[in-house]
């Protein structure tokens, strides 16, 4: 399910916090980035949790208006599209998903005041209005209300985001990624999707009997960056023209040594990739002209690369820039 950007992004994570932390076990900084990577979809099945529990309050609140001493017409007769959403019950009913669930004990009891106060923000939304005035109810329309639902009302709840990083340190940061991941989920979905049906794994072709390629990838892409650390940072230093060592910045640091590792050492990965991903992860996550810099010095480096024959690619097109 996580893509290459993503996995980048996790090995950048587990980098920086070995590198910060003066850790000099390569097997612990190993073990915590698989451990981090658990952790991401046990953060990925609160979210699902978290939509489902929205179901299931929208259920309470219908009965309860039911209940009322003087109930209105609306009250007793009222528009339970929402509340029988098809999307939401199939995973509410998946065997797998109840199975997680329940492993990991989640209960939103502490933060009921934060469901009832998304639920009246989303009803009070035009696209919600509009689904509920359809005139007629649709799987399709189940979905693209969900996918409302979590663009709008939860990807931007700090409240929630909090919430997390209470219960993990790394959820404050993995909020947005596992979001992605249950966006993946719902757009998988169809309509003739079996509850019995397992969810999509956190890597694609993982199974209890295969290890999946870009676990690999990952795991080898953080392994490699720290085994060729002296190796890498003399390549930095003798390419970094106009700049001392000690005053680049620590991200930029780690970056240039992944697309190092990447350029070096994954010969089914094009250079054009490395070289476009560091740049899209200087910008995101280093200074504003560090996208540059980046990109200057590993251009420097594939140059020298191919021009001494030490960069070796498998595959027509891995090579060309």
């Amino acid at each position: 399910m996580l893509n290459r950007r993503q996995l980048r992004i996790k090995a950048l994570q587990s980098l920086y916090a070995h590198f910060q932390s003066g850790e000099t076990n390569l097997l612990t900084t190993e073990t915590q980035l698989v451990k981090n990577l658990d952790k991401l979809y046990d953060l990925y099945i609160y979210q699902l949790s978290f939509l489902v529990a929205i179901r299931r309050f929208a259920n309470e609140s219908l009965e309860a208006s039911k209940n009322k001493y003087i109930p209105t017409p609306e009250d007793l007769n009222p528009n339970t599209r929402f509340a029988d959403n098809k999307f939401l019950y199939q995973i509410e009913m998946n065997k797998d998903f109840i199975l997680k669930e329940d492993n990991l004990k989640i209960s939103w009891s502490l933060v009921s005041d934060t469901i009832r106060n998304i639920v009246h923000e989303f009803r009070s939304s035009k696209e919600y209005a509009k689904y509920m005035q359809r005139n007629e109810s649709t799987y399709d329309n189940d979905k693209e209300i969900v996918l409302i639902l979590v663009r709008n009302h939860l990807i931007k709840n700090d409240v929630m985001r909090s919430y997390f990083e209470e219960i993990n340190s790394m959820w404050s940061e993995d909020f947005y990624m596992s979001l992605a991941m249950v966006n993946i989920t719902i757009h998988s979905y169809t309509e003739k999707t079996d509850i019995s049906q397992k969810l999509p794994t956190l890597f694609k072709g993982e199974s209890k009997s295969k290890i999946a390629e870009d676990k690999d990838f990952v795991i080898n892409l953080v392994r490699e960056v720290i085994l060729n650390f002296e190796k890498f940072n003399e390549i930095i230093e003798n390419k970094s023209n106009n700049w001392e060592f000690d005053r680049i910045a620590t991200m930029d640091l780690i970056l240039l040594r992944m697309g190092m590792a990447e350029i070096f050492y994954f010969d089914s990965i094009p250079l054009k990739v490395t070289l476009n991903e560091m740049i899209e992860l200087a910008k995101h996550f280093s200074s504003p002209r560090s996208s540059v810099f980046v990109n200057g010095l590993l251009d420097r480096t594939i140059a020298d690369g191919l021009r001494t024959n030490t960069i070796h690619k498998k595959g027509r097109g891995l090579v060309g820039q």
